[in-house]
């Protein structure tokens, strides 16, 4: 038996034991909420980059919710769900002034991993490569946007919905947000059963 654990009564082992523990934990937490915080900055940057655009009183207002899926062979699988929204490609000829089909607004979304703006998306469906990923904490970012690129806002906010991510985890969701919740009392879904740990909606 060590020195210390025979000159250190059993219970001031176990405190010290249970305190190491606890300051792990908590630089865990806290590089991992900085990490958190750096994304979304760089992500809130990259995004307000583009002109924004209101989307005009009497306009339902876009909804949008992300749900994340490993993917079997590489990197994470996205599913943007949208509401009051025709997510579709740009044709100029067919679309109108007011960019409403049938009283609901249309256009594309921007998918950003990172801050960085990496593609357009005209489907409810997009892959993202394990080589646009870092190791540890990821955050993917997908934002409404008319046909002109503007972003799509209602009053002061970006209609926009991101989720945080680490590959290395089992429930691999770390923190999920959305600007325009599709259904504010429902939680989006990920693969394998894995709960979110934690959802912050503003409306």
């Amino acid at each position: 038996m060590p020195l210390h654990q025979r000159l250190l009564p059993h219970k001031v082992i176990h405190i010290i034991r249970h305190k190491d523990f606890m300051i792990t934990l908590l630089y865990v937490m806290a590089v991992t909420l900085f990490n958190v915080a750096g994304n979304m900055a760089l992500a809130s940057t990259e995004i307000h980059e583009h002109k924004a655009r209101d989307i005009g009183k009497g306009t339902p207002v876009p909804k949008i919710q992300l749900s994340a899926f490993r993917d079997p062979i590489d990197g994470v699988n996205i599913h943007v769900e949208v509401g009051n929204y025709l997510l579709n490609a740009p044709d100029l000829v067919a679309t109108p002034a007011d960019n409403k089909v049938d009283g609901v607004l249309q256009g594309h979304a921007h998918v950003f991993v990172n801050g960085i703006k990496r593609q357009r998306l005209y489907g409810k469906d997009v892959h993202i490569p394990q080589t646009w990923l870092k190791k540890g904490v990821n955050q993917v970012a997908v934002s409404l946007n008319s046909h002109k690129h503007e972003n799509w806002m209602s009053g002061d906010h970006n209609i926009v919905s991101s989720v945080f991510l680490d590959l290395s985890k089992q429930n691999i969701v770390l923190h999920y947000f959305t600007s325009q919740p599709i259904n504010p009392t429902s939680q989006p879904i990920e693969s394998n059963s894995e709960q979110i740990k934690s959802q912050h909606a503003h409306h």
